[in-house]
């Protein structure tokens, strides 16, 4: 089971901490109950201990983020959020829990309206259905910020900052009732490239943004306060922060403190992620499903390459008339079949009985590799 969250609770101390970093999860929350049952057993095993929450998230599934909020809205001791560099869309919900929000004066906030991906087929009616279920979620939002900022904020004034995809630096959140407190003491570090934005080691690809312009004024804004924008690296200023995470994360200090360097397994997984969310394409489904894929099984840029540029051609293809569409898409499945069969590994034989060599099990996964991205265009042009 994947979990968005990390809790650490110790004996000995008055206050329990939780980290949500990265994305909120969207794996299991929908159609189970496995994942909010296993948040509440979690909360109720810290015994109202007061509750220190730091978040770093792009967002992510809203009806995670909602459980989490009534969850968090239901507990009985004190609950207090540090956004530790990005608190974007889903993430946003879960910090209006708090009793009191704490934002350090170079981190971003992010609200927008909810978004659904489409992949299949619909009718105008399906749409409109759709649309209608956007609306019903995107109150419940609403609900939520202005049970926060109703003081500074009408319902129509945060409908309207959700429309336009508004982002805010920390006196902005401050100033629509959206935080409580500045950090003017611990700094975030950012970096933007290539359409992905890196906050504190946490990414968020901005090709599904619509209005990064007003991000990169802040960033702009941050840097000429003397909140530099520095690359992408490990945090190494000596704070309660870090000492924090190395202790939950059981991290060896010595290994801590050398310095990164481009082999560094981290900066390797981190390149990876980040080559990854750059070859995203905002309302593709078929495209965003096998980068997914990738991040979760550790496939390479490089390795994907090929389904990716297939989904495109098929999508291209979907302008042309319809034999053009078969033809094309037919075209660039059997060219990657060919790639994928090309290692002869169908003619290996088992050296035993019963023995799969690691040629046949590579063989065996490219067959379903390019079976996978048939099926995804197939789906694409509406054929089962």
């Amino acid at each position: 089971m994947k979990k968005c969250w990390q809790i650490r609770n110790e004996a000995d101390s008055n206050v329990a901490e939780m980290l949500i970093y990265g994305e909120i999860s969207d794996e299991t929350w929908l159609g189970d109950e496995v994942t909010p049952q296993q948040f509440a057993s979690d909360l109720k095993q810290l015994n109202g201990k007061d509750l220190t929450v730091r978040v770093n998230s792009p967002g992510g599934d809203v009806f995670a983020a909602q459980s989490i909020y009534n969850q968090l809205m239901d507990y009985t001791g004190n609950v207090t959020m540090h956004i530790d560099g990005l608190c974007a869309s889903a993430a946003t919900i879960i910090t209006c829990s708090a009793d009191k929000v704490i934002m350090p004066d170079n981190a971003i906030f992010m609200i927008h309206n909810p978004q659904s991906a489409l992949f299949g087929c619909y009718d105008s009616d399906n749409l409109q259905q759709m649309a209608g279920q956007l609306d019903t979620v995107k109150q419940t939002i609403v609900n939520v910020y202005n049970k926060r900022c109703h003081a500074v904020l009408s319902e129509n004034k945060i409908k309207k900052m959700m429309d336009n995809e508004t982002w805010m630096s920390a006196q902005e959140a401050k100033d629509n009732g959206f935080i409580d407190e500045i950090d003017t003491k611990n700094k975030v570090k950012n970096s933007l490239k290539d359409g992905v934005l890196i906050v504190n080691s946490i990414s968020c690809n901005l090709k599904s943004f619509k209005n990064t312009a007003e991000l990169e004024q802040i960033l702009q804004k941050n840097e000429q306060k003397g909140a530099k924008i520095m690359p992408n690296e490990p945090k190494n200023q000596d704070n309660d922060l870090l000492t924090k995470l190395k202790n939950l994360l059981g991290i060896n200090e010595d290994l801590a403190n050398k310095a990164p360097t481009a082999d560094d397994p981290v900066n390797i997984e981190r390149q990876r992620m980040t080559d990854l969310d750059a070859m995203n394409e905002v309302g593709n489904s078929a495209i965003n499903k096998i980068i997914d894929t990738a991040k979760k099984n550790g496939a390479t840029p490089e390795s994907i390459k090929p389904y990716i540029d297939a989904v495109k051609t098929a999508a291209v293809d979907k302008q042309n008339s319809a034999a053009q569409n078969n033809q094309k898409t037919i075209d660039a499945i059997t060219n990657l079949v060919k790639d994928n069969l090309g290692s002869g590994a169908a003619g290996v034989q088992p050296n035993t009985a019963g023995q799969v060599t690691d040629e046949q099990k590579q063989f065996a996964e490219k067959q379903k590799q390019a079976k996978d991205v048939s099926d995804i265009i197939n789906n694409m042009r509406g054929q089962k």
